[in-house]
């Protein structure tokens, strides 16, 4: 079966790499449990997310569930993340108090990404703004991108998953450069998410969730984590 979605590691990292992401060993071993076998295919988020709803790859990885509600979604999810951290430069003093005060940067984000009911309205109202209050960023590698753009002082903020962006700042060797100044919402569930399209997706779903939690039992589901860094919160 193939899954797809673009380069978010540590979730989900490049399709060429040694180690593809949590999310992705995670289904692999799940689903392996039921004899499937798993193939990870890195494209543009959007593209992603278009393939799977005309059946042409089986699933999306890193899904929230705003992202594609047509979509079968799992009664397991992988993992808890907050999609919507705001990350500055170390030396900026602004912080984010509540939706007015965004009014006051440039934020960047990438289009198509789902950050929750209130900054995805903030969003939508503001993308074409004369103001230039938001940057959509397309493509590929878009957090490496996004956060170049921070640090060339192009925007002011970025959001994105915390995990995410502490992993691709450690790569750039920024880590140092920027800090989170809070989150917009609670870790919400991410998912890989199934095509509406196809006659398997349900069989898939469950397959998924019966392998999830035998490497929760087994203890498997925390060696992957702590293969990529990630906290207790982020998967329990």
């Amino acid at each position: 079966m193939l899954i797809a979605g673009d380069n978010w590691c540590p979730v989900n990292c490049r399709d060429s790499d040694k180690n593809k992401g949590f999310m992705i060993d995670v289904a692999t071993e799940a689903l392996a449990i039921s004899g499937y076998e798993v193939r990870y295919i890195e494209m543009p988020w959007l593209r992603a997310i278009h393939q799977a709803r005309e059946g042409k790859i089986h699933a999306i990885v890193g899904a929230f569930k705003d992202d594609a509600p047509d979509f079968l979604f799992p009664k397991v999810p992988i993992l808890r993340l907050s999609p919507n951290t705001l990350f500055t430069l170390t030396d900026s003093t602004w912080i984010y108090k509540n939706q007015h005060s965004l009014n006051k940067i440039r934020l960047g984000a990438v289009q198509g990404y789902d950050y929750g009911h209130l900054l995805n309205a903030y969003i939508k109202s503001h993308r074409s703004s004369p103001n230039k209050y938001i940057t959509l960023i397309t493509g590929d590698d878009v957090v490496a991108r996004s956060l170049r753009l921070l640090t060339s002082k192009r925007i002011d903020a970025y959001v994105d998953a915390g995990p995410v962006v502490w992993y691709q700042a450690k790569q750039l060797g920024i880590s140092d450069k920027i800090k989170s100044v809070g989150s917009v919402s609670p870790l919400e569930p991410a998912y890989i998410a199934f095509s509406p399209r196809l006659e398997n997706s349900e069989q898939l779903t469950l397959a998924l969730d019966l392998g999830v939690l035998r490497l929760q039992l087994d203890g498997r589901l925390a060696s992957i984590a702590e293969k990529y860094g990630l906290r207790d919160e982020n998967y329990r």
